[in-house]
């Protein structure tokens, strides 16, 4: 079947899996140059999926290509718009990490789709060290991405289950562009969206023998906050929605609440009677004072609009080079060149101290100067004054009774406090990403080779930014009359605040680094009926390794013996930085890996085509072989019709991080005691009742920390995968195409880490996982990982495009991309029951921990049934035009929030509009509007979400685009 290529992503088929190829070491595209470029040979090029040589064709197993153009054309100002949109790739449920926007095929996590850049590894995110960002890939340079989805372990080795992404840059480049562009949301706040890059290349391959071209790009994107989109995040708009959202309780706040014991620390508030100080806090009757029979806890609570995010800023820099030589006999070496850096300003609102802090509470003395009553700080009112535990005044219905003022006493007082004239706290989370690549191909003894060493290198540091202080500058600010809890600083105050902050202060530091050497030979050795049987044998010897930073000692206190007080296995226990805790034990870790790949290409006939490939990987830590073969077939019984089918199996190996990580990687939330306070919501904070014997302040709603790494997990074995596919391509009249594949895929020894919503929900079965203090109070939680279950999932892609013929009033062609899924199941422990995970929304911890995408986003991911990309082109004389959809079915709600009966999630759609004129010469000015209808995520009475499902899509709004490009 001849089907004429496409500019826009269209689904191909190509024979099998594909591993270490150089997929840019084959002269396979067209770059794109300056007006009027030279025509280039068409080749046999080697493509994602296949270490054979071939004109790029319908094959076995299907493959789609976007071009970088496409991506312009849809309005992607980046490639985390590409991943979010693509119908292969779903939601990362509420991952709100900062190692930035993953690829994640068929539902499965990230690290479970393995990224390459020109057919090759680079290193991955070290703090995980299973998933590369998209954030590293140069996109001036970015010449198509190649998607294969579905099993590609034959060829590639690990992580290959969920499929392959294949990010190829521009070949024999030659001219120069340069490019700038800018996006703004039409609502105010910031989001903005700033970029600018070029690219310059000399040389022609064809003619000169040589090309080298260099790129760089660079894109700055500010923060938005829950304040600048209020009708979205409002509390008080969202409870007229029926969600079930109840009022917050009083929590720790720039005007704090206080008690008089570190274990009761939040029973007043001298500023609720003068409202909190808005925007900063606001004055709550409590989370239960709009109950039918209510009860009244007033106070000062945080306003989440100041304090929360909606997206966090960041920096994306990226630098890249190629130089190609070729060489006398048909050889050719190439030289490839990347750098990239992003910073990731994650918001973290406002930093309490926390269990690994000398106290959780700060306290002030009686001759403080804002001391309650003392003259600055106005007197407490209450009523019962004469009761051990005086009521705080409210009004004469609520809080019925003589008002007094508190009695004080002279006592100290204790409060959770953190500083409003700082902002909400950010921390840099700085990566990089160094790669170089020695490339050389030809042909000696009949014998087509390629042979590559490869070098690459992450780093990632994690740095206290604005907003995070030190403890003990701030409890002396407290003992010595500087700072007021009750209200905004004074200039001495606030001069204090800055200076006890502990700005650019790393406190993690991780580094990965991925060396290989690989060769490729192939022949074909005989004809057959459709063409020759082609082998092709491919060996690769690679060293994957990590190195952990050690705990950065300037702020990790002493013991009284002088010594730091670090525990045995190197943690630290405790910090003066509030917020966060240095990490960290000095190891350098290790693994090798060597692989060996045959793949064999059988025409049989001129329309039936065998494709056959099988890869042995040996890991020396686990101590473990793998063998997986791959089948695959494609017969065209007449012209317009290609059937084609493959089964495969594949496998995961446990990252270096999972097996020898040396010290847990510990994160924290708020949570009530799952004991201790319990509730009928218990993964809703502030919800339960304490026991007896224990206060509100010590057991519910309490800063907990939590294991989601454990030390050494040698017990930890690969997943294994199974998967098929089965389709056709079509082509009934010309220009219109049309592929179908049914596809289906089963995990087991599914790696996933017990999720703490899973613990909170059953803390009798995970007692043994809950660490308690010798008072009987949480000192941290495991949720660790382990081999659990299986997985299943079965779906279907289709693909179809029809150009319509061309008119004198311009040319139109249409496109739809979807995916829809008929299962994806899972059991959350060996043998256990198959739980159901496709259009459906639940907080149930099981779906965050045991399916496939656990121990990265923490909450269950969001399958919908079906979800697709779609485009209108339109072009006449020097105006372009595209007008694009993303689309995904609705949801049911299975555990809405209480006092919520609404358990229908919509469905989302959004439209973009993208205009171009290349009327002035060597030069493209596009115009664009994303999201023309200004729809906002669905509505969700679900826990997981503050309203909105904002993993579907951002609180962005309508945005405004604008870029221009000069070629020269």
């Amino acid at each position: 079947m001849n089907t004429p290529r496409s500019t826009r992503v269209r689904r191909l088929a190509l024979a099998s899996a594909v591993a270490s190829a150089m997929l840019q070491l084959a002269a396979e595209a067209q770059a794109q140059t300056a007006p009027a470029p030279e025509a280039e040979p068409v080749t046999a090029v080697v493509v994602t999926g296949s270490l054979i040589r071939r004109v790029a064709d319908e094959g076995a197993t299907p493959l789609s290509i976007t071009k970088s153009a496409d991506l312009e054309s849809r309005g992607n100002t980046e490639l985390k718009d590409f991943v979010l949109e693509q119908p292969q790739s779903l939601s990362l449920g509420t991952n709100s990490g900062a190692a930035g926007p993953v690829t994640n095929l068929r539902g499965l996590g990230p690290m479970r789709t393995l990224t390459l850049l020109n057919g090759r590894r680079l290193a991955n995110e070290p703090l995980q060290d299973q998933y590369v960002s998209v954030n590293v890939i140069p996109r001036m340079a970015l010449d198509r991405v190649e998607t294969l989805s579905g099993g590609a372990a034959s060829i590639y080795g690990a992580d290959a289950i969920g499929g392959v992404q294949n990010y190829l840059t521009k070949r024999n480049y030659r001219g120069g562009a340069v490019k700038a562009e800018y996006a703004t949301p039409e609502m105010s706040g910031d989001g903005r969206t700033k970029s600018v890059g070029f690219i310059a290349g000399w040389g022609n391959l064809n003619t000169d023998g040589w090309n080298v071209y260099v790129s760089a790009d660079h894109q700055e994107k500010g923060a938005l906050f829950q304040r600048d989109r209020p009708d979205q995040h409002d509390p008080a708009v969202l409870r007229q929605l029926g969600l079930g959202i109840a009022p917050d309780a009083r929590n720790a706040s720039p005007f704090a609440n206080f008690g008089f014991t570190r274990a009761a620390n939040s029973n007043y508030n001298p500023a609720f009677a003068s409202g909190c100080g808005a925007p900063y806090a606001l004055p709550t009757l409590g989370n239960n004072s709009q109950l039918a029979n209510p009860t009244y806890a007033p106070g000062c609570a945080r306003n989440t609009l100041y304090w929360n995010q909606i997206t966090d800023g960041s920096r994306i820099t990226t630098m890249s080079s190629r130089a190609s030589l070729n060489l006398d006999g048909g050889h050719r070496i190439d030289l490839d060149l990347l750098h990239s850096e992003f910073n990731v300003q994650k918001y973290r609102g406002m930093q309490t101290p926390g269990s690994s802090n000398p106290f959780t509470t700060y306290s002030m003395p009686a001759n403080s100067r804002f001391y309650p009553g003392a003259g600055i700080t106005p007197a407490v009112k209450v009523v019962n004054g004469s009761a051990a535990t005086p009521t705080m005044y409210i009004d004469a219905t609520k809080t019925p009774g003589t008002v007094s003022n508190l009695a004080m006493g002279g006592r100290t007082i204790y409060f959770q406090w953190g500083p409003a004239e700082l902002g909400p706290a950010y921390r840099n989370d700085r990566q990089t990403n160094d790669r170089l690549v020695l490339t050389a191909e030809g042909t000696v003894l009949g014998w087509d080779y390629r042979a590559g060493m490869n070098y690459g290198r992450s780093e990632r540091d994690t740095a206290a930014g604005q907003g995070y202080v030190l403890y003990s500058k701030i409890q002396d600010g407290f003992n010595k009359g500087i700072l007021n809890p009750f209200g905004l600083q004074d200039a001495a105050g606030a001069d204090y605040l800055r200076n006890a902050q502990a700005l650019d202060y790393t406190y993690r530091l991780n580094k990965a680094y991925n060396q290989s050497v690989d060769l490729t030979v192939s022949k074909g050795l005989w004809e057959l009926g459709g063409g020759d049987l082609t082998v092709a044998i491919s060996g690769e010897l690679r060293k994957d390794s990590a190195k952990v930073g050690a705990a950065p000692l300037d702020y990790v206190l002493k013991k009284a013996d002088g010594s730091y007080n670090i525990d045995a296995s190197g943690n630290v226990v405790q910090t003066d930085l509030v917020g966060e805790t240095p990490s960290g034990v000095a190891k350098k870790l290790e693994r090798k890996i060597s692989s060996l790949t045959l793949e064999v290409d059988a025409p049989l006939t001129d329309k039936f085509l065998l494709n056959g490939a099988v890869r042995a990987d040996r890991y020396d830590d686990l101590k473990t072989t793998t063998v997986n073969p791959k089948l695959a077939t494609r017969w065209q019984p007449i012209q317009p019709l290609v059937l084609r089918a493959s089964v495969s199996t594949g496998f995961r190996a446990p990252s270096i991080m999972d097996i020898q990580n040396p010290t847990p990687e510990v994160r924290t939330q708020m949570m009530d005691d799952p004991v201790l306070c319990p509730s009928s919501q218990p993964t809703v904070p502030a919800t339960g009742t304490p026991r007896a014997g224990y206060t509100a302040d010590q057991v519910c709603n309490v800063n907990t920390a939590y294991w989601t790494k454990s030390p050494n997990n040698s017990f930890l074995k690969p997943e294994k995968s199974r998967g098929f596919s089965y389709g056709f391509g079509l082509e009934p009249f010309k220009d219109f195409t049309l592929t179908v594949d049914y596809w289906g895929l089963l995990l087991t020894d599914v790696l996933g880490a017990t999720s703490i919503a899973e613990i909170q929900q059953n803390p009798g079965k995970y007692d043994s996982f809950i660490i308690r203090n010798a008072d009987g109070l949480i000192d941290h939680i495991v949720a660790s990982q382990a081999n659990r279950g299986k997985a299943r999932i079965r779906g279907a892609d289709l693909s179809a495009s029809y150009r319509f013929p061309r008119a004198s009033f311009g040319n139109f062609d249409v496109k739809l991309d979807g995916t829809w899924y008929q299962k994806n199941e899972f059991q959350a422990e060996k043998d256990g029951v198959w739980l159901q995970n496709v259009g459906v929304i639940t907080n149930d911890g099981r779906y965050g921990s045991a399916g496939p995408n656990a121990g990265l986003a923490g909450m269950p991911q969001i399958n919908p049934r079906w979800k697709h990309t779609a485009s209108v082109n339109y072009s006449l004389g020097d105006w372009r035009a595209t007008l694009s959809q993303r689309y995904n079915t609705g949801l049911t709600d299975l555990t809405p929030r209480a006092g919520s009966t609404k358990t229908k999630v919509e469905s989302y759609s959004q439209y973009n509009l993208n205009m171009r004129y290349v009327g002035i010469k060597n030069t493209t000015i596009s115009l664009g509007v994303n999201n023309i209808t200004q729809e906002w995520p669905p509505v969700t009475a679900n826990t997981i979400y503050n309203g909105y499902v904002t993993s579907m899509a951002d609180m962005m709004g309508r945005v405004y685009r604008l870029s221009v490009e000069y070629k020269f």
